[in-house]
């Protein structure tokens, strides 16, 4: 085997020009010196790369995303009392705010509307009667949906008084 020296290396001694590999292949030294290091150095760079920077924040300020709330609308709060007889007196109240009647005739009802605010309201619907014997129904619709009922009644020379009432959120 002859040998050889490599220009631009560093001094590493008498490299032998030829290397047997294997059953009777030869593969040139200095294919073998010079490459190796090169492949291993390349594996090497793509193996430890650092992950990409990310992008830099954008220095224009932008609005913030604001998030949509659906439009809200009034509620039609119905109050009904039915039933047979009459009533001495109504009395129904809306956050605080109230009106009286009396007397009337079954069946009586009343229609409020309640504000589209996302605040509770507070509302109550109280009867007296007396005299004849009958039964008295009463209850709320809230946007076509009936939501609190309650009955009273008696026979006889009855007096008495009943109430429902609730909250709902405008």
């Amino acid at each position: 085997m002859g040998e050889g020296r490599l220009s631009g290396f560093p001094e590493l001694g008498p490299v032998p020009a030829v290397v047997e590999y294997g059953a009777g292949m030869e593969f040139p030294a200095v294919a073998r010196t010079v490459l190796a290091p090169v492949a291993l150095l390349a594996a090497l760079t793509a193996c430890s790369g650092s992950p990409a920077p990310a992008p830099a924040a954008s220095s224009s300020s932008a609005a913030p995303v604001e998030e949509r709330v659906p439009d809200r609308q009034p509620h039609t709060l119905v109050l009904n009392a039915t039933g047979s007889g009459s009533l001495k007196q109504i009395t129904y109240t809306l956050d605080g705010a109230t009106q009286e009647t009396g007397p009337v005739k079954m069946p009586w009802r009343q229609s409020l509307t309640v504000p589209a605010d996302g605040k509770p309201h507070q509302w109550t619907l109280e009867i007296t009667y007396s005299g004849a014997s009958g039964e008295v129904d009463m209850y709320s619709v809230v946007d076509g949906k009936e939501s609190v009922h309650t009955a009273s009644g008696g026979h006889g020379n009855v007096t008495g008084s009943a109430s429902i009432g609730g909250s709902l959120e405008g």
